[in-house]
């Protein structure tokens, strides 16, 4: 089955043969007719197994890498806080100043929100039983409940190709492949004093919303003090995320420049964790603790690493 449309809203009136129960893949073939695009969600190679999260072109893959809040403009608002950078000058003696900053809380009113996760859907490369290179998603089994969830997946191929099609080969071909995740780069081992990591971060901290940088920075050179032993710079769908571990002591710090998030601390293998979506990550309770990005966020990280 074959779609090329924008977007599509239900399964049946595009996908009329899907029964419940039906395994179905997803995906694009011809790839290379997409080398842009390709490049473009992530890929930094086709070969044979590479797998991404795609990186955000639109608002079906920002919610799919990002997640999505629901607001509920229906209840009174409530208090939040967002942090920001707070510069002063201060006097040293009579004559002498110093340029003096720290980061704040800000309270302001909104709508309460309910955050939900992001889906996660991965994408692969394999090829076909002519030998044709294709994209798929996982294999996936129909049934009315999750019927938003197949129409996020077609809409997901439809916002980055233009185009959808249906998989009814032998589902088994088309995954007897080793799966190379390109989410993440690992940085060489080493030392990395702040004015060395900076260099490599710089376009991660870029990233930041405005007016945020300077909170991103101060965080990340705070965990950076306790000298991680492994960092890793989240790519493609995982692009704003760094991973901080202390090999030694078993701990990984996931930490990310998005505004309204916490850093995740995490005691499983980086080998392991790597391999995960972000969704398993994120909404798993796989985490050994949560640090909100809040005032006292410092004063737990000491604790934790100290």
């Amino acid at each position: 089955m074959f779609i090329k449309k924008r977007r599509i809203r239900s399964v049946k009136p595009n996908l009329p043969f899907i029964k419940g129960g039906q395994k179905i893949v997803f995906g694009v073939d011809n790839i290379d007719r997409f080398k842009d695009k390709i490049q473009k969600i992530g890929f930094s190679d086709t070969q044979i197994g590479a797998t991404v999260l795609p990186s955000i072109v639109g608002p079906v893959t920002g919610y799919n890498a990002e997640g999505k809040n629901i607001i509920h403009k229906d209840r009174p608002m409530e208090t939040a806080y967002r942090q920001a950078e707070w510069h002063w000058t201060e006097w040293r003696g009579r004559y002498d100043t110093e340029e003096m900053s720290k980061i704040v809380d800000i309270p302001y009113k909104r709508y309460p929100r309910t955050f939900i996760f992001p889906p996660g859907v991965e994408l692969t490369i394999t090829e076909n039983k002519l030998g044709e290179k294709i994209i798929i998603t996982p294999i996936y089994t129909y049934n009315s409940q999750d019927e938003e969830f197949i129409v996020h997946v077609v809409n997901l191929i439809l916002e980055i190709f233009g185009e959808c099609k249906t998989f009814d080969e032998k589902f088994e071909s088309l995954f007897k492949m080793p799966i190379k995740k390109l989410n993440w780069r690992i940085l060489p081992s080493g030392e990395y004093p702040w004015k060395r990591l900076e260099k490599d971060l710089e376009p991660l901290i870029k990233q930041s919303e405005r007016g945020n940088a300077g909170v991103t920075e101060n965080r990340l050179k705070i965990i950076n003090s306790y000298k991680p032993s492994l960092y890793a710079v989240g790519e493609a769908g995982f692009s704003g995320y760094i991973v901080m571990g202390f090999t030694e002591r078993n701990l990984y710090l996931l930490e990310s420049i998005y505004y309204g998030n916490a850093t995740y601390i995490f005691e499983k293998d980086w080998r392991n964790l790597s391999k995960m979506t972000k969704a398993e990550i994120l909404n798993k309770n796989l985490q050994k603790d949560r640090i909100i990005h809040r005032e006292g966020w410092g004063e737990k990280i000491e604790k934790l690493l100290n």
